[in-house]
């Protein structure tokens, strides 16, 4: 498990908390790889010929496949265990969190009042619905329970509740996706260098970094509803060295001029917000790029292209873990989302890349070579090794 990186935020954890915390990240991987690798077996052998034997036909949906998959006690069992790994992720984490208050929040403080980058906060902002209806993923609080002050205590949960839920796998720093995302652009445009780049649903700024470091001369924002993750992030950014911006605002009215940015991003955002909410961010994303500017968003594979045990296995989270979003987005046409959003069609086009801590180096310049939406073959299957997918424009 890669060590997580060490800043003046990071959370001391005791023998016990860090040993706990390892055990139930690797249990997590096992439930999920070893025990789950079982599920197309059950599918396959008991599950899908009982329902051909029923109907004469194999199941055409992933919605038929969940309600078989649900009532097989092995897939049951499986769906226990994550749901109950899930949840002691963070029963593992908030015992240190709650221990490194207040502390926690006056370092916070801190750094943002001496930091090189801005931090701006509106009260007034309204939290989405779609945000505050649940606690996304289980955590406790979600990104938005603020308890006064200079209060970053979610932003510290979400932090080390990616760095624990991912096995580590995402880096020391967390930004596996954006690092891969900006380094991926790099190589397939050379030529495009922004100025300008905006983050949406930034959370803690984990996949912004990588872009000041691809970037270096570009001048960096970040947008999200909530208080607590962004006071966080800019004090995280700080302690790291990077002086970036960061906004609290809804990305479905962002208060930025039109033309703005060079290049608008999200990574791992839209299946957190309702259908009607991401066509609107679409629309801003418009509104604010200059002419000539690149819109992408990195997110989970469309379920599409997939079979309906992958589909089914897929959207297992939007039913058990707190997702509620999830389904609807990766069954979304995104293609007409973005042409009704203003983007010509000529001018879309799709990312597939290999993480790039996974993979060697000639391996990802390789993958940046071929232009996905041009290829015609099985994208987003489960178990193809870990790359990750997304759908961009330019304006």
């Amino acid at each position: 498990m890669t060590t997580q990186a060490d800043h003046e935020l990071t959370v001391n954890t005791t023998h016990n908390e860090d040993s706990l915390q390892t055990y139930i990240s690797t249990l997590r991987m096992f439930i999920l790889n070893e025990i789950g690798s079982g599920l197309r077996d059950v599918y396959s052998t008991r599950v899908k010929p009982g329902f051909i034997k029923d109907n004469g036909r194999e199941p055409k949906t992933e919605h038929e496949v969940r309600k078989l998959m649900m009532n097989d006690s092995y897939c049951q069992t499986w769906s226990s265990m994550m749901r109950s790994c899930q949840e002691m992720i963070w029963d593992s984490i908030i015992p240190s969190i709650e221990r490194a208050q207040p502390n926690l929040n006056k370092v916070a403080s801190e750094l943002s009042s001496k930091g090189k980058g801005t931090l701006h906060l509106d009260p007034l902002l309204e939290v989405p619905g779609y945000v505050k209806a649940c606690d996304i993923h289980l955590m406790p609080g979600n990104y938005n329970t603020d308890r006064g002050g200079f209060d970053v205590t979610q932003g510290a949960l979400y932090d080390r509740g990616v760095y624990v839920y991912a096995d580590g796998n995402a880096g020391p720093l967390g930004d596996s996706i954006g690092r891969s995302l900006a380094k991926h652009l790099k190589l397939r445009f050379p030529n495009f260098n922004p100025s300008k780049i905006l983050d949406i649903g930034c959370t803690v700024g984990h996949n912004l970094l990588p872009f000041k470091d691809l970037y270096p001369e570009s001048e960096l924002h970040a947008i999200d509803v909530s208080a607590p993750v962004l006071r966080y992030a800019h004090s995280r950014s700080e302690a790291l060295g990077y002086p970036l911006n960061f906004h609290q605002m809804n990305g479905e009215h962002m208060k930025f001029p039109d033309n703005s940015f060079d290049l608008v991003f999200s990574i791992i955002t839209f299946h957190e917000t309702s259908i009607t909410a991401m066509k609107n961010i679409l629309k801003e994303c418009k509104r604010v790029l200059r002419p000539g500017g690149m819109m992408i968003h990195m997110e989970l594979p469309r379920t599409k292209n997939m079979d309906p045990f992958d589909a089914f296995y897929l959207d297992w989270d939007s039913y058990y873990n707190n997702e509620p979003f999830y389904q609807s987005w990766t069954s979304i046409d995104l293609e007409k989302a973005y042409n009704t959003a203003g983007f010509c069609e000529e001018k879309y086009f799709e990312v597939v890349t290999p993480d790039v801590y996974v993979v060697p180096e000639e391996d990802f310049k390789r993958a940046a070579d071929v232009d996905i939406s041009k290829e015609k073959y099985h994208r987003g299957r489960l178990g193809e090794g870990v790359h990750w997918t997304g759908w961009g424009s330019w304006k």
